[in-house]
């Protein structure tokens, strides 16, 4: 086997690691994909850093820590965790493809790729269902949320997804050219290369199921009960702001993170590609799942309030009224549900007389 300089997120590495299959691809490109990764990635830590260190500072320091406050400063976390070894894969891609930091980093780094991800999905899953129960039972999300709960489930979330992303600690390794002295990290699954891509397989399924699938299908069903809520009463229509903003989050997430997940499967589902078509793609779809995470900061910027009257307040004042703006929103719903609820009452009361 003739290891490749190749990206250091190219999950699968191993495709293009024999000597005939790199022949196939062409080098010119092969050397702007790594200059084009390190442009982008340099772009993602800059924006990712700055954003959401910002939100946790906020967030964090800065206000009442309320549920809805504290899971967004969760997300904020995972994405600046996420962002803060960007660096890495900018040297990574500045030496093409050249792991320079030893088997322990190449570990972590990948195992930290997976926990950002498994522990954004699962809070704007969580994020998701918090604002349904909030609008379709709010006299039972009253008196049951509670910012010590909301910390005792984001501890249980964290904890389950290290558990599911700890087997990549395992899994990734470093390999050497000696021939180049070159090290490359990879994912090695199986010294055979039959169980090896077998196990690679079984990995993109489970992944595209957990982290995928089944957090977007929650997603999706409190978004179609909060819609079908609102279609029945114009008073909460005014109070939609908040709604914005989280629905913007989980159309960038899943515009960035189903191309992401998607791409594997073609693999899977034994779809041939042209080499240097399938080297361009591969990259290009990482790259765009990862800027998800300076994303959300920018969400908060310019969806939380009017844009235009906000250009001349500082960002540090901009975001805490985004969330402040959250709080009076979520009071102002409730508000507009009891009153709904009282007409409900009331109209009940007349068909019961009529009838």
């Amino acid at each position: 086997m003739e290891a490749t300089s190749f990206p250091l997120f190219e999950p699968y590495y191993t495709t293009y690691a024999f000597e005939e299959d790199t022949e196939e691809i062409n080098e010119a490109i092969i050397r702007l994909i790594h200059i084009c990764n390190a442009i982008f990635y340099s772009i993602t830590f800059i924006l990712g850093v700055t954003g959401n260190g910002l939100v946790i500072w906020i967030a964090g320091f800065k206000m009442k820590k309320t549920v809805s406050i504290l899971w967004f400063l969760n997300l904020a976390i995972a994405d600046f965790i996420f962002n803060i070894i960007f660096p890495l894969q900018i040297t990574e891609s500045i030496m093409e493809g050249h792991w320079p930091f030893g088997v322990t980093m190449c570990k972590v780094v990948f195992t930290v790729l997976f926990l950002n991800m498994s522990v954004s999905t699962s809070f704007l899953m969580i994020i998701s269902v918090d604002r349904c129960t909030s609008i379709m039972c709010p006299v039972w999300s009253k008196n049951h949320k509670s910012p010590r709960l909301a910390m005792i489930i984001s501890g249980i979330v964290w904890s389950t997804c290290f558990m599911l992303s700890s087997p990549y600690l395992a899994f990734f390794d470093i390999v050497q050219d000696y021939e180049n002295n070159t090290s490359y990290c990879i994912p090695m699954f199986a010294d055979d290369d039959d169980t090896d891509k077998m196990m690679d397989q079984t990995m993109v399924i489970i992944r595209f199921v957990s982290m995928f699938l089944i957090p977007f299908s929650i997603i999706i069903i409190c978004y179609s009960l909060i819609a079908c809520r609102l279609s029945k009463s114009r008073s909460l229509s005014k109070s939609n702001r908040p709604l914005k903003v989280i629905i913007t989050i989980v159309l960038c997430f899943f515009c960035f993170w189903f191309p992401f997940h998607i791409w594997p499967l073609l693999e899977v589902m034994k779809v041939e590609l042209e080499p240097n078509l399938d080297a361009v793609m591969s990259n290009l779809v990482y790259s765009i799942g990862f800027f998800n995470s300076c994303v959300n900061p920018m969400v908060y910027v310019f969806v939380g309030r009017d844009f235009k009257k906000s250009l001349l307040k500082s960002i540090p004042f901009l975001l805490e009224n985004t969330f402040k703006e959250k709080d009076g929103s979520e009071t102002e719903l409730r508000t507009n549900l009891t009153m709904m609820e009282t007409e409900m009452e009331v109209v009940t009361s007349e068909v019961r007389k009529n009838s």
